[in-house]
């Protein structure tokens, strides 16, 4: 009995450690986003010619999206609803088709939206966004 309950605790121990080192990774992982996306707002969008020549000028958003990832097809809705209402110019990107478009804008994970206007970077969202979010990010 007492072997069993060593065992137990040895188990224990090592699947909170990698737990802990999980939720680390991850939060590590949110942070480096975060001044990475900070450092971009601002700067010119690294790629301004064929569908993203329409940035240049006016509001837009630049939207990283994969097919198989459920919070992207949560937010398909929001995306119409805005091309549709605010009139927002919107560069869709997949990123299983176009992964060397995705490095070169520096998007690690799906959704993950720019938001642009004329031309240059004004927030970076990783993540689902909701409508508000991304109106008040434009200033709409």
């Amino acid at each position: 009995m007492d072997t069993a309950i060593r065992i137990f605790y040895y188990i224990a121990r090592v699947f909170f450690f990698i737990a802990f080192l999980y939720l680390s990774f991850i939060i590590l992982l949110r942070i480096y986003w975060g001044f990475k996306s900070k450092r971009m707002k601002g700067k010119p969008l690294p790629l301004l010619d064929g569908e993203f020549a329409r940035l240049k000028k006016g509001k837009g958003l630049v939207y990283f999206y994969s097919p198989t990832c459920q919070p992207c097809k949560a937010m398909e809705p929001i995306i119409k609803k805005l091309v549709k209402d605010a009139k927002i110019k919107v560069v869709r990107v997949n990123v299983t088709e176009k992964p060397e478009l995705a490095r070169k804008f520096g998007v690690l994970a799906t959704p993950s939206e720019i938001l642009v206007e004329d031309g240059k970077i004004v927030k970076v969202i990783l993540g689902p966004a909701t409508e508000g979010d991304i109106r008040k990010g434009l200033g709409l």
